[in-house]
């Protein structure tokens, strides 16, 4: 799954617009900002992570303030991993002058 999906997979649950564009754009700017090298990884799962709980809470509210960090920490991983995977792949596009598909 791509990141893009993945992402729409976590705003799902949210009903306004304006906060699922708010999310996302989000999510594109931390990844925009991880591979500049403005932030490392650390800081990138950290805030993440954060964006998630928020969201998580919001779309499941019958969740325990624990299942929700837990259900967060494996969304947050999940995208971190991704986007270090699509990183690669934009430096090495980059690097050698290729076109995205």
């Amino acid at each position: 799954m791509s990141l893009y999906q993945k992402i729409l997979a976590l705003v799902s649950g949210i009903d306004s617009p304006r906060v699922r564009f708010d999310v996302m754009s989000t999510m594109h700017f931390l990844y925009d900002l991880y591979c500049s090298g403005r932030i490392n990884e650390d800081q990138l799962r950290d805030d993440i992570f954060d964006v998630c709980v928020e969201v998580i809470a919001e779309t499941n509210p019958e969740l325990s303030e624990d299942e929700v960090r837990k259900r967060a920490g494996i969304v947050a991983d999940d995208l971190v991993r991704t986007m270090r995977v699509e990183g690669v792949r934009r430096r090495i596009l980059a690097r050698f002058g290729g076109r995205p598909f």
